[in-house]
């Protein structure tokens, strides 16, 4: 899940928190926002960095749009200050992605793009790379702790640590949110049956991927297809999908 998307808020003061990380970049004008009791308005040019389970109030014009990204993950650098300039480079880019974004034609994996520029010249370990790499090319898998840790060439126990301070979350939970958030993608670009869909992101069961899937977004894996494009899909067996 890195999903990008522009959005408005309310002029009313909102608070919530949510279990994923989040960014927030003003595109047009500015962001009232207090995140872990850091109160700032936020200008075009900055991004608030708010970390998982980290309560945030804010407040805007309505009428401005703002850059948002929910992600599974962020480069640690990113959580050494809730509030960060924008380089150059970062400022190009972000100008690049805004009109795909409202036109509704991001390229897949520009989130993450987005993300390792943000943290470009500070990156996680390479022993968790290897993790993450052999994550995503077995999502289909049933992949356990151990076999994460020994990919790691570490113990469980200082794989779990690892982890969770380089990535803030723990590896069944980073896995569960990479699972969805390919999920996502299927769902919105192939015309896969659901039940293909699950299997393909590790679960046996539609019924238990289906749970999850709501339990986490909010809709059920077909309503979900049909709100975010991909609805008119054929699937590999010529039905419509969801159906």
């Amino acid at each position: 899940m890195e999903s990008l998307s522009l959005r408005r808020y309310s002029a009313q003061t909102t608070s919530h928190r949510h279990d994923h990380a989040q960014l927030v970049l003003p595109l047009d004008g500015p962001l009232e926002i207090d995140v872990a009791g850091a109160a700032r308005r936020l200008q075009p040019g900055w991004v608030c960095i708010i970390a998982p389970g980290e309560r945030h109030d804010f407040s805007a014009d309505p009428d401005l749009p703002f850059l948002t990204q929910d992600a599974h993950w962020l480069p640690p650098a990113l959580f050494e200050c809730p509030f960060q300039p924008l380089n150059g480079d970062q400022q190009r880019y972000l100008a690049f992605m805004r009109p795909l974004l409202e036109r509704g034609q991001a390229p897949l994996g520009m989130g993450e793009l987005w993300l390792r520029l943000l943290g470009k010249g500070r990156g996680i370990s390479p022993r968790l790379t290897r993790v993450l790499a052999h994550m995503d090319a077995n999502l289909s898998q049933p992949l356990t702790t151990a076999e994460l840790a020994a990919v790691a060439c570490l113990g469980i126990s200082r794989f779990n640590q690892l982890f969770a301070s380089e990535l803030g979350t723990s590896p069944a939970l980073y896995l569960q949110r990479r699972r969805l958030g390919r999920a996502q993608d299927l769902l919105r670009l192939t015309g896969l049956a659901i039940g293909e869909v699950a299997a393909r992101v590790g679960y046996q069961s539609q019924a238990a991927f289906s749970q999850r899937f709501l339990k986490a977004l909010g809709e059920t894996p077909s309503a979900w297809r049909r709100h975010h494009g991909g609805a008119g899909l054929p699937s590999a067996n010529g039905e419509q999908p969801g159906r």
